[in-house]
């Protein structure tokens, strides 16, 4: 090899030793940069993992940051907290009240509520939200609407608000809660404190006063003439009517060889003979005629099958409903209704246009004691039940006045408030003679009479009448229009929207 070509042979040789060890120190400070870059990014992944950790696990999101707003109003994930768990509450007493043990077949407080379903669309959970963003929503729009009146809650509304704190601080005590605070959490979920509970109670409070307000504004601006065209418009609805109704079965009796066809013409052959009625004691003895004999006990009376005074809504058969309110309906009418194994017989008696005045009175009931072997009122106990009536209105006549027969009705009767019946509408008592006196026209204000019915001694003492109860009808349905009107109109302006933190609520 010439000297030349050996010269060339080291250059390129030291060359490349000298690219590869370049190479090598590109990639050894690429290697020490990005171990770096992935040091410094872990680190600050962990650090905002951390300060996310802080933050969720905070109140921040509960009562620093908007989860919906109301038209201009925020609320927060606690505000919306409280009105959830308070339908929740509300919702699960009232089927609990009813239901008792078998409340949780409705709502099954152990399982999940987005696991239930309150209808064929909603669970239980969407229902409870949806009555959330509504109360929000009418509270945000009537506490704005005091605030342009200036309307204020009044001393004895907000003492209203201090004993329902303090209600509930007398609750955790017996729950054992050391910390009230602690159960307000318990109750209404994280984020929820005292402030924020009495602020939330006292803007709850007067949206409830200040739509008081506004009904009874509404109510004494009608005229007499705007709530007598009302009630003609729906009296459909809530005159009402009495009527007689008797059931004539028609079930075959397989027994006795009498197929369904021929049970069904048996009973419309005397279905028609008590619809030839024409009053109240041809059709009651009628029914007493026609009845089973082993039934005939039941209709010896001839109210037994009497439907008094019985207002539209409390008729569950349409077909019933739509003959009895026909306007064209007269006493005496009677009718036939047909059902699967029988038929309804109903006699037409009247209809109350609802132009009487609510009754108030104050009464005393004294009961007669039975017999412990028969289980019958005896001349003896009836006596003596007398004798306590007796007293009554020896110790009332001293000093007829009715401040003293409410005390006396709290002594004898064991009831509260003095025995007082206010706004009672006709139909609703249990004793005829006692409705017939206290809605006379003719009762006069403090005339103490007594009445007897079935062991039972009631001493009534006649106040004053309230309004004509189709007046007070239509006052309050039209009333009731107009809140709805105007909450519904307002709502355009008053719109809710969730927010981020809004995923923080329930």
């Amino acid at each position: 090899m010439s000297a030349s070509r050996e010269k060339k042979k080291r250059f390129e040789e030291r060359s490349d030793g000298t690219e590869k060890r370049q190479v090598r120190a590109r990639e050894d400070f690429k290697a020490k940069k990005r171990k770096k870059w992935i040091t410094g990014a872990v680190i600050i992944v962990a650090v905002v993992l951390i300060i996310v950790a802080v933050v969720f696990n905070s109140n921040l999101f509960y009562t620093g940051v908007p989860a919906l707003r109301v038209g201009s109003d925020s609320y927060t994930a606690a505000d919306f907290n409280y009105e959830y768990f308070n339908t929740y509450y509300n919702t699960y007493t009232s089927i609990s009240n009813t239901y008792g043990n078998y409340a949780s077949m409705l709502l099954d407080t152990s399982k999940p509520l987005k696991d239930q379903q309150y209808s064929d669309t909603m669970s239980w959970q969407d229902y409870f939200e949806s009555q959330a963003f509504d109360q929000l929503q009418q509270m945000t729009i009537l506490n704005s609407m005091a605030d342009k009146e200036g309307w204020q809650l009044s001393a004895e509304q907000k003492a209203e608000v201090d004993a329902n704190i303090e209600s509930l601080k007398t609750a955790a005590a017996n729950q054992n809660y050391t910390d009230y605070r602690a159960y307000i959490r318990a109750l209404y979920g994280k984020g929820i404190t005292e402030s924020r509970l009495r602020s939330l109670l006292e803007k709850s409070y007067r949206a409830t006063y200040y739509s008081r307000y506004l009904n009874e504004t509404w109510t004494n601006s009608y005229t007499d003439e705007q709530l007598d065209d009302y009630y003609d418009a729906v009296r459909d609805e809530y005159d009402l009517v009495s009527f007689m109704v008797y059931q004539v079965s028609g079930e075959a009796d397989d027994e006795a060889g009498i197929d369904a066809q021929t049970a069904m013409d048996s009973a419309r052959v005397v279905a028609d003979e008590i619809a030839s009625a024409r009053d109240m004691t041809t059709f009651a003895d009628a029914v007493y005629r026609f009845a089973p004999e082993d039934d005939k006990p039941l209709y010896e009376d001839e109210d037994s099958c009497l439907r008094y005074m019985v207002a539209p809504e409390g008729i569950s058969n349409t077909e019933w409903r739509t003959w009895l309110t026909d306007q064209a309906r007269v006493s005496g009418d009677t009718t036939v209704v047909e059902y699967s194994t029988g038929y309804y017989v109903l006699l037409f008696l009247e209809r109350c246009g609802n132009d009487f005045r609510l009754a108030n009175f104050r009464s005393i009931t004294v009961e007669a004691a039975k017999d412990e072997n028969t289980g019958e009122i005896t001349d003896a106990t009836r006596a003596a039940a007398q004798a306590t009536v007796d007293e009554i209105m020896a110790a009332f006549n001293e000093d007829p006045t009715e401040e003293n027969f409410a005390a006396l009705a709290d002594r004898y009767g064991g009831v509260a408030d003095g025995g007082l019946m206010e706004s009672v509408i006709l139909g609703e008592l249990d004793s005829r003679d006692v409705e017939d006196y206290v809605f006379a026209e003719s009762t006069q204000v403090g005339a103490v009479e007594t009445f007897y019915k079935d062991g039972t001694y009631t001493v009534v003492y006649p106040m004053e009448p309230g309004e004509q109860y189709n007046r007070y009808i239509a006052k309050n349905a039209m009333s009731e229009e107009q809140y709805t009107s105007t909450i519904e109109t307002a709502k355009a302006d008053f719109p809710v929207e969730t927010l981020f933190a809004f995923r923080f609520t329930k």
